[in-house]
């Protein structure tokens, strides 16, 4: 609420090609998959998720949403850069 928006709901899904999503309705959804991330990535992602919120699109705006809420961002950003991909296959059988 603080941002302007408002969440109304939070699941946990098992989103193997992205780590979350957020509706215009404040549905926010994220992989469970982030579970094995270091706690400072679930910070940045809910950071993202909960930006939507107020800006539904990646613009300058956005990010700063985001940058505010998670000093942490470019790290997060790095560190999925680095692992996202592993993260993703865990738990798919081939």
């Amino acid at each position: 609420e603080e941002l302007g928006g408002k969440v109304k709901r939070i699941t946990i899904r098992d989103q193997s090609s992205r780590w979350g999503s957020c509706t215009s309705a404040g549905a926010l959804s994220f992989s469970w998959r982030l579970i094995l991330a270091p706690p400072y990535v679930l910070d940045y992602l809910a950071a993202h998720e909960v930006a939507h919120l107020v800006e539904m699109n990646h613009s300058p705006r956005f990010w700063k949403v985001v940058a505010k809420i998670c000093p942490a961002t470019e790290r997060a950003k790095r560190w999925l850069d680095t692992h996202g991909n592993d993260l993703h296959r865990y738990g798919i059988e081939e």
